[in-house]
């Protein structure tokens, strides 16, 4: 009975750690999206694709929408996007 708890005890922390991971992947994922969109407002196109390197991620595509700049980041089989415009 003892050692049915230990294994299920083992199993919930394994499943928390795997959860908890793949959160933390996904919002660094997601902040390299921002990070990248905003030095592609600021410094172009080469300078987003620097910042996504720098971050872990590939970009996937860089678009322009008017005023806005929306970019999509990949790593890990993921993938992110986020907009970013100048200040005015």
């Amino acid at each position: 009975m003892l050692l049915g708890a230990v294994v299920l005890a083992a199993c919930v922390v394994v499943g928390v750690a795997r959860v908890g991971a793949a959160a933390g992947n996904r919002a660094r994922l997601d902040a390299a999206a921002d990070l990248t969109a905003l030095a592609t407002v600021t410094g172009g196109e080469s300078a987003g694709r620097r910042v996504a390197v720098a971050n872990g991620a590939a970009v996937e595509s860089i678009e322009l929408h008017t005023d806005t700049v929306v970019v999509h980041v990949s790593a890990g089989g993921e993938v992110a996007s986020a907009a970013a415009r100048p200040a005015r």
